[in-house]
């Protein structure tokens, strides 16, 4: 009587969760569905990050501290990832997780855009919208060392750096167009005075593309390693990782990089939104530039980074984004239809470079046959330092307020001074890569 299903099963299995060895041809295929998921997988970030999600706070009626604080909760939700080798080590395939617990994730991100339709009373908004942001955001960190370690399982050593420079480029050219169209749909329904119907299209569309994502990740096969998973407990993932010497260098790096990064991170979007008085469209339509800007630079960066490697790549973009934030003294009311432009154009060649290098540099120094329990270690000790430096910059705009200073005879608001920090951690975590990184036979 359950011969049918089990059939049907095994069909199901063989075709999609095959355990055979993959050809040239499924590489490629796998490599090429991974695009398209990163596309869709990124045009959700777009929308549930960013200056949307300033906004979409700001509609909920948060104030510019804690819109800050709550943009900072991905940060803190990698931290639950140390628990996710652990668990991971007890499936034998881990394809299943990612797909399951990926559509979940952001699925969660479509109902998250919907909370004003349910909840009129702003601390049950903020409540349910923190907790929909949160788990979603837990789920889609517990599945990434796993999404990592499968697409660098496709990725051959000597085509690394043109891959990913490829993908990055077609990434950031998809979420530039889908960030502009949803940008212009939440504008036109906020002039007229129907702001939620244009957050309602973006659930809707979260809700497609989950359900896109699932499809291509379901149809691209994971290659099947020799190495045997070392079974670990919670104690050997937080104690295996920090035996090893030359991966705690890595560690240290991803403190600096994340503190440095969160602690005026959130607020740049809050800036533009609530501050400087922007327009999606108007943020939107330049950051159609910076993708553009972006995406031919990681094209370099990556042919780049094939000759003369990660770690240089690494310490020269994060040099520059360091530089590069510190300008944001600069930009104000007076000065933001020159300086926010220019800014944010070299911001985005910066993070041309960033995006790829920090994906790879750490690679060196991680065993393959636990390089998941290596992945979700750092991780989570990036998600603890990220949201401290979210949670920091956060002190410094409640103590500030509202003011306007003034520094070298420059006027500068509170967000402005964590600009200006960050940078500066940003420019000591380029050159602690430049003093204590180096490469290493794999």
């Amino acid at each position: 009587m359950n011969k049918p299903k089990n059939k049907t099963w095994l069909l199901i299995k063989d075709k999609y969760f095959s355990s055979q060895t993959l050809s040239e041809k499924d590489y490629e295929r796998g490599r090429k569905l991974f695009i398209a998921d990163g596309c869709f997988a990124n045009g959700v970030v777009a929308i549930t990050s960013g200056v949307i999600l300033a906004g979409f706070l700001e509609y909920l009626g948060a104030n510019n501290v804690v819109n800050g604080i709550i943009s900072g909760i991905p940060n803190l939700a990698g931290t639950l990832l140390i628990f996710s080798p652990v668990i991971l080590q007890k499936v034998n395939r881990e394809k299943w997780v990612v797909l399951l617990f990926g559509l979940i994730h952001r699925f969660l991100f479509a109902l998250m855009m919907s909370v004003p339709l349910v909840f009129t009373n702003l601390t049950a908004r903020l409540v349910v919208f923190v907790f929909f942001l949160a788990t979603a955001h837990i789920l889609g960190s517990f599945i990434s060392p796993s999404t990592v370690n499968w697409l660098v399982k496709l990725i051959p050593e000597e085509i690394r750096g043109r891959y990913l420079g490829l993908r990055e480029g077609i990434i950031i050219i998809f979420m530039a167009l889908f960030s502009f169209l949803m940008a212009l749909i939440i504008d036109y329904t906020k002039d007229n005075g129907k702001e939620m119907a244009g957050y309602l299209i973006c659930s809707i569309a979260i809700l497609l593309m989950a359900i896109g994502n699932f499809i291509f990740l379901l149809n691209a096969k994971e290659p099947v390693t020799e190495l045997k998973k070392s079974q670990v407990g919670i104690r050997q993932v937080l104690t295996i990782p920090l035996k090893d010497r030359g991966f705690r260098k890595i560690l240290v790096l991803s403190i600096l990089w994340n503190f440095g990064l969160q602690f005026g991170g959130p607020y740049f979007s809050i800036y533009y939104y609530s501050i400087l008085r922007l327009g999606y469209t108007y943020i939107i339509a330049i950051g159609f530039a910076v993708s553009l800007a972006r995406m031919i630079a990681a094209q370099f960066w990556g042919r780049f980074a094939d000759y003369k490697g990660w770690i240089f790549v690494s310490k020269t973009s994060i040099l520059c984004l360091g530089v590069v934030h510190v300008g944001y003294m600069f930009l104000n009311r007076e000065t933001m239809h020159i300086i926010y432009p220019l800014l944010t154009i070299m911001g985005g060649i910066c993070w041309g470079g960033v995006s790829i290098s920090i994906f790879n540099i750490g690679f060196e120094y991680m065993p393959v046959q636990d390089r998941t329990s290596y992945i979700s270690f750092n991780t989570a000790v990036s998600s603890i330092a990220g949201f401290s430096g979210v949670l920091a910059g956060s002190l410094i705009v409640s103590l500030l307020q509202d003011r306007i200073y003034s520094f070298l005879s420059i006027p500068l608001s509170a967000m402005q001074f964590l600009f200006i920090g960050s940078g500066i951690l940003l420019m000591a975590t380029s050159g602690y890569i430049h003093r204590f990184i180096v490469k290493i036979p794999i």
